[in-house]
């Protein structure tokens, strides 16, 4: 032990304990984000719909609905929450499905996006709402009836509910 030996630093056995303490935590958070991991899942869709791979943008937003789920369960979402969640993919959806042309298939996705939201309406849902329900081209089914439909249905907000409102107004078209 020299003169100079009390400038020397010891690195006291706490900094240890807390940089294990610190990569657990880490390395719990990275296995929990599911925002992150939903959000990476969404960058990877987007960029399969402008590289015009449909398929795989259809698996990653599903993923991406996925991991929002999990975290919706994680954090104690109510089922209101949680579809609020889940629904702001189907906006996506309905896109990739309105570029293959299946506007039937991509009304039903519009509708359920407004339903699920209809407690927090944003201009965009009657925007989307008017301009997938003209690409289907219904003649016995007005746009305000659509519109009435989703605000009177706030408190039903299920894909099927949608599905099979949108089937009822095609069997309208066909006479059945």
């Amino acid at each position: 032990m020299g003169l100079f030996s009390i400038f020397k630093k010891k690195k006291p056995k706490a900094d240890s304990e807390f940089q294990k303490y610190a990569e657990e935590m880490i390395a719990e958070f990275q296995a929990n984000d599911f925002l992150g991991k939903a959000a990476e899942a969404g960058h990877k869709a987007k960029a399969a719909v402008q590289a015009k791979q449909h398929d795989a943008a259809w698996g990653f937003y599903h993923e991406q609905k996925n991991f929002y789920m999990q975290h919706a369960n994680r954090c104690g979402f109510t089922a209101r929450q949680a579809l609020a969640l889940d629904s702001q993919v189907h906006e996506d959806l309905a896109n990739i499905l309105r570029v293959e042309g299946k506007n039937y298939d991509a009304l039903i996705h519009i509708l359920y996006w407004a339903l699920a939201n209809n407690d927090k309406p944003i201009k965009r849902h009657q925007q989307k709402l008017s301009a997938y329900f003209g690409r289907c081209k219904f003649k016995n089914t007005s746009l305000n009836e659509v519109i009435s439909f989703a605000s009177r249905h706030a408190k039903e907000h299920t894909f099927f509910l949608a599905q099979s409102k949108v089937a009822e107004w095609k069997a309208k078209e066909n006479g059945t």
